[in-house]
């Protein structure tokens, strides 16, 4: 049973460590695409700068907004992967203690069993020793005593007991039987 709840626990933990390494490499795939997007938008912002100079100071206050944004955006991925990474720790904290509880827990069950048992065999044993001990003490002599008064019986209802009438016993014995 230990084997089946560790391969559970090993099974678990795998499964976790799979679930955050995908996280991981999507948060890193986000990043890197939030990266590419901003060196892109960066060359072209050298491009731009000359119409929006040109264009005038409401096409730069929009340029503006857009930066603000993608620092925002920034700033959540950052905050993403810093409560990704918390997660991970206490999913790893969570399965280290869940992992000596078991532990624990299944020692224990071996010791209770381990003393489960030698009460078992033990009072087997005394029960045993019981049944020795009234089969030599009081059933044998009982039994020999019952031979010996039946022996007796008959001896003394053969000296000093009357015949029978053979045909009235078997008139008696069909009267029992029917």
């Amino acid at each position: 049973m230990q084997n089946l709840v560790g391969e559970n626990l090993e099974d678990l933990v795998g499964v976790l460590l799979i679930l955050v390494v995908v996280f991981i490499f999507l948060q890193l795939g986000t990043m890197v695409m939030l990266l590419a997007a901003v060196r892109k938008m960066g060359g072209n912002l050298d491009r731009m700068r000359g119409l929006v100079e040109q264009q005038g100071a409401p096409a730069i206050k929009e340029l503006r907004e857009v930066l603000g944004e993608v620092k925002d955006i920034l700033r959540g991925a950052r905050a993403a992967t810093e409560n990704l990474t918390g997660v991970t720790e206490a999913v790893r904290s969570q399965i280290r203690d869940v992992n000596s509880v078991i532990e624990e827990t299944t020692n224990r069950a071996r010791q209770q069993i381990s003393r489960a048992d030698e009460v078992v065999t033990h009072a087997i044993k005394r029960m045993e020793a019981t049944s020795r001990l009234v089969q030599e003490s009081i059933l044998t002599p009982i039994g020999e005593l019952s031979v010996l008064i039946r022996g007796l019986s008959s001896g003394l209802n053969a000296l000093f007991g009357r015949k029978r009438n053979p045909v009235n016993e078997v008139h008696q014995d069909e009267e029992m039987f029917i």
